[in-house]
């Protein structure tokens, strides 16, 4: 049994401590409000149609997260609709301004680190006053949670977390009235419709259970009313799943590791986690990872270090300190489903994959500073464990503030990862084709150099330096790249769009007129194929033959000023005044609305 006496009467104040949990969460990551969209904002909030307009809704409820999207195999069996309703809310309000997206995030976060504090105060009954007050302040300037906190795209990990939350809120509560379990089981369907790491909630619940005990005669109904909601919950979840995405499983990564080998890799990422939770340097939105397959590994033995600190540390708590299990226990549960993903591509560790978890780990920082600080209460210093709480919250407050600058904007993003990791191609790419999106060609050819260097086989980065070449006024470069790149992947729609616009670049028309024609052939979902075939055409005095790759160009990307002029100018060199000027309107209403 968890101790069931009051706190000491000279305990500070819960609403201030409540009120300094919320304000140290407000004051890190208001910055944040000044942010812009980066990496999946572009598709989830800039380029989503879920979001424009309710009629969408059952799109949203009906399909996997990126629905909209064609053949966007990758999140087949994310199923996250509320994250579209959310969005739907936001744009309603503020139409496309980041700061509204921002703040959202923001201000769940707030809220999140509100719960914290209430649980942990619930939990930590009974033993030092401000023991509560550190885990809710930890988890409000944590700077792991930059990346969930900061990025709009991350905010589906805040919403699960933050009604999760909620939903351990209501369903510890002793007694527990039925109106109270309703709620809770509601809320963990809130958090479920966000994310699917929510599905570990009740595990959680659980374990909270098992810690606390009971003896009271009534054990079993208030349990009943505890889960009971929570299985009609799930059997709803189920089916909107199902109908929605059904059997459809998460692509956990491994392909490339022999059969086997997936549990051993999952040591290393758990490794990885632990420094992320216990000493978070070297923050990035990537994070490499070489997958071992070797038990004499660095980072093999590393989490075989953690793993043995955890059960050795488990079974330890379990008997002594009930509170300290609950927390390293709810630390490793959400935990799970993220040592079974590689993430996409070379990074396998997701910041945001640490915000629920850290719920646990803050309460067990919590639950060991509540132990040291009674300890030292009868010694000459009993301020020391004050003091050193108060220094690294402050230290943690100040990295969480130098990070949260970090996600201004992509190229701050993928610069601080390139600096992070020097030898990884991937956020050089990254930071090139950002500057690219910039305009700011020539500074990107650094970067995107230098990725190609590290992987000449990576057809993108080969594709993305050639157009870079050409913006910044090097077009013979990049025209001597592409012709060597050729030969070797011949079928790369890629490389004959950017050899087009080299060679138009060059006043090579006709080699240009080809080169966009076999790209168009090879993609022909690729709009700026059709448009650069199409302006091609024209500068070589082909109008009407002009017509046909343009108009295709504008089915695939309606309101792209370029195309809608391009037509305007086709119309206008055959006589047809009309549909020139008719286009003509539409590119100058696309643009005022898209520069």
């Amino acid at each position: 049994m968890m101790p069931a006496t009051t706190e000491p009467s000279a305990r500070p104040s819960p609403r201030l401590q409540a009120l300094g949990v919320v304000l140290a969460a407000l004051v890190v990551y208001a910055p944040a409000l000044v942010n812009g969209f980066v990496y999946d904002d572009f598709v989830l909030v800039e380029e989503n149609p879920w979001i424009r307009s309710s009629a969408w809704l059952g799109e949203a409820f009906t399909q996997q997260l990126f629905g909209f999207v064609p053949a966007a195999s990758a999140s087949a069996a994310f199923y996250r609709p509320l994250i579209h309703v959310l969005l739907l809310g936001v744009h309603a309000v503020a139409g496309m301004s980041p700061v509204a997206y921002h703040l959202v995030p923001v201000v769940l976060h707030a809220l999140a680190s509100l719960g914290v504090w209430a649980l942990a105060r619930r939990l930590l009954q009974g033993q030092s006053p401000g023991a509560a007050l550190v885990a809710g302040l930890l988890f409000a300037v944590h700077p792991v949670h930059v990346e969930a906190v900061a990025w709009v795209s991350a905010l589906m990990d805040v919403s699960a977390t933050t009604a999760g939350l909620a939903m351990l809120w209501l369903l510890t509560a002793r007694p527990l009235a039925p109106a109270r379990a309703v709620a809770g089981a509601l809320m963990w369907l809130v958090a479920l419709l966000f994310k699917e790491v929510a599905v570990m909630l009740p595990v959680m619940l659980l374990v909270w259970e098992v810690a606390v005990g009971t003896s009271d005669a009534g054990q079993w109904r208030e349990r009943a009313w505890r889960y009971g909601p929570l299985v009609l919950v799930a059997g709803a979840y189920a089916a909107l799943r199902l109908n929605a995405v059904g059997w459809a499983t998460v692509n956990s990564g491994w392909a490339s590791v022999p059969v086997g080998w997936a549990l051993i890799n999952a040591l290393p990422l758990l490794a990885h986690y632990a420094r992320l939770l216990a000493l978070p340097g070297g923050l990035s939105v990537f994070h490499p990872f070489e997958p071992t397959t070797s038990l004499l590994d660095g980072e093999f033995l590393a989490g075989l270090g953690v793993v043995v600190a955890i059960v050795a540390g488990g079974v330890l708590a379990h008997r002594r300190a009930r509170v300290a299990w609950v927390g390293l226990c709810w630390t490793m549960l959400p935990l799970l489903p993220a040592l079974h993903l590689r993430a996409l591509g070379e990074s396998a560790v997701s910041e945001r994959y640490a915000y629920l978890p850290s719920v646990g780990f803050c309460l067990l920082v919590a639950a060991g500073w509540s132990a040291w600080a009674r300890r030292e209460a009868t010694s000459p210093r009993p301020w020391v464990p004050a003091l050193v709480a108060g220094a690294l919250l402050l230290a943690a407050t100040a990295r969480s503030g130098v990070q949260v600058g970090v996600w201004q904007n992509e190229v701050s993003l993928w610069a601080n990862a390139t600096e992070l990791h020097p030898d990884t191609p991937t956020p050089h790419y990254q930071l090139g084709a950002a500057l690219l999106r910039e305009n700011e060609a020539q500074e990107a050819l650094g970067p995107l150099e230098h990725a190609v260097v590290l992987r000449p086989t990576d057809a993108l980065a080969v594709s993305t330096f050639a157009r870079a070449l050409t913006q910044a006024g090097q077009p013979a470069r990049a025209r001597e790249l592409l012709e060597a790149a050729l030969p070797s992947k011949p079928g790369h729609a890629g490389f004959h769009l950017e050899l087009g616009e080299a060679l138009r670049a060059l006043g090579e028309d006709e080699a240009a007129a080809r080169a966009f024609r076999q790209a168009a052939t090879l993609a022909p979902g690729t709009a700026t194929a059709w448009r650069g075939l199409g302006e091609t055409l024209l500068r070589l005095g082909r109008a009407k033959e002009a017509l046909d790759p343009l108009e295709k160009a504008r089915a695939l990307s309606p309101d792209t000023p370029a195309v809608l002029q391009a037509l305007a100018r086709a119309h206008h060199a055959l006589g047809d005044e009309a549909r020139a000027v008719e286009h003509e309107a539409a590119a100058a209403r696309a643009g005022a609305s898209k520069p």
